[in-house]
């Protein structure tokens, strides 16, 4: 997993993280969670025709562009932590957490690439 966190106000990127970096949460600052083969890559030219793909220097406008187009990062920021979901099964039961798993991934569906 990697963390995220784009300041709103000034439309970029803060901060990319393998870990939680909860110093960096601010109120313009979001936290975004994304599998670690999220694609954060930039093609860019250098300069003389060619093309380099350089990992991390997306804009905040592009990342979220990136990010709203899959499924997964979706999914991945909808889901409960695993401490609440197991919270929800043992208050709750089974069924219950199922059927709020079924409710994030069918408001996520695969077909949304």
């Amino acid at each position: 997993m990697r963390y995220l966190y784009i300041n709103q106000t000034e439309n970029r990127v803060v901060l990319i993280s393998k870990k939680q970096e909860s110093h960096v949460i601010s109120s313009d600052c979001v936290e975004y969670i994304v599998n670690d083969d999220f694609d954060l890559t930039k093609e860019m030219s250098d300069g003389e025709g060619n093309s380099v793909r350089l990992e991390g220097f997306l804009t905040a406008t592009e990342f979220l562009a990136r990010y709203n187009s899959n499924y997964t990062a979706k999914r991945v920021n909808a889901y409960p932590s695993i401490e609440d979901q197991l919270d929800k099964i043992y208050h709750e039961g089974i069924d219950a957490w199922k059927a709020d798993i079924r409710a994030i991934k069918d408001a996520n569906p695969k077909g949304d690439n």
